[in-house]
C-alpha cells in the first residue's frame, strides 16, 4: 500500500499519511516491543541472581517461546485480536512461564547439591515438583476463562485478549516445559562446563619461555 500510494501524482501541496490511530498503534507496538526486552533483561538478572549462574537462567529462558506459540496460536484458533491487550498479556505471561522453570530448576540445582547426579535430580526433581507447576498453572487458566469467556472493558479496549493469550501460552509452556526444560538444562549446563574446563586450561597453560636472541658463548 506504500508502494502504490508512493507512486501516485498528487497535486502540489498534497500529502498523504495512514492517520493518526496507526501511528500511534505503531508507536505503541514499538513501545511494547522495548518493554519486553527489559523484562527479560530484569528476569534474567534476578534468575542469575538466585542461580548464582549465568547459564542455568538461559535455559529457563529458552522456555519462554514455548509460551509465545501457544498464545499466537489460541489467539488464532479464537479469532482474537492481537492487540495491545494481547501484548500486555505476554509480558504477564513471561513472568508465569519463568516461575514455573524457576520452580524446577531451582529443585534439581538443590538435589544436586544434596549429592544425586544430574540425571537422577532431573528425574527426581520432575517427579516431584509435576504437581505443584500443574496445580499453579490449573489455577491461573481456570481463574482467567470468566474474562476470556466474557466481553468486560473500559474504553473501548476488551480484556478477553489478555485473557485468552495468556492461557493459551500457559498451556503449552506448561506442557513444554515439562519436557523440553530439562533437555536444555542439561544441554546448557554441558555448554557451561566445558566453558569452564577450556577457561581453566588456558589459565593453567604453563607460559612458553622466551626465544634466545643471542648468539651462545
Amino acid at each position: 500500500m506504500r508502494k502504490a500510494m508512493d507512486g501516485m501524482a498528487l497535486p502540489p501541496g498534497f500529502s498523504w499519511s495512514f492517520g493518526q490511530q496507526l501511528e500511534q498503534q505503531e508507536q505503541q507496538n514499538q513501545q511494547m516491543l522495548v518493554n519486553l526486552l527489559l523484562a527479560l533483561a530484569l528476569i534474567y538478572l534476578v534468575m542469575a541472581a538466585l542461580f548464582e549462574s549465568i547459564a542455568h537462567p538461559i535455559a529457563i529462558l529458552i522456555s519462554i517461546p514455548f509460551a509465545l506459540f501457544g498464545a499466537v496460536w489460541f489467539d488464532f484458533l479464537t479469532g482474537t485480536p492481537f492487540g495491545l491487550m494481547s501484548q500486555i498479556g505476554l509480558l504477564i505471561l513471561m513472568g508465569i512461564v519463568v516461575k514455573n522453570g524457576i520452580v524446577l530448576v531451582d529443585h534439581v540445582n538443590q538435589l544436586r547439591r544434596e549429592g544425586l547426579e544430574r540425571a537422577d535430580a532431573i528425574i527426581q526433581g520432575g517427579r516431584e515438583r509435576l504437581r505443584p507447576i500443574l496445580m499453579t498453572a490449573a489455577t491461573a487458566i481456570l481463574g482467567l476463562v470468566p474474562l476470556a469467556a466474557g466481553s468486560s472493558g473500559i474504553g473501548g479496549a476488551y480484556y478477553y485478549p489478555l485473557a485468552r493469550t495468556v492461557i493459551g501460552g500457559l498451556t503449552t509452556s506448561t506442557i513444554l516445559t515439562l519436557v523440553i526444560l530439562p533437555f536444555i538444562y542439561t544441554l546448557v549446563d554441558d555448554v557451561a562446563a566445558w566453558l569452564r574446563q577450556v577457561w581453566r586450561q588456558g589459565m593453567t597453560a604453563p607460559a612458553r619461555p622466551p626465544a634466545a636472541t643471542g648468539a651462545a658463548a
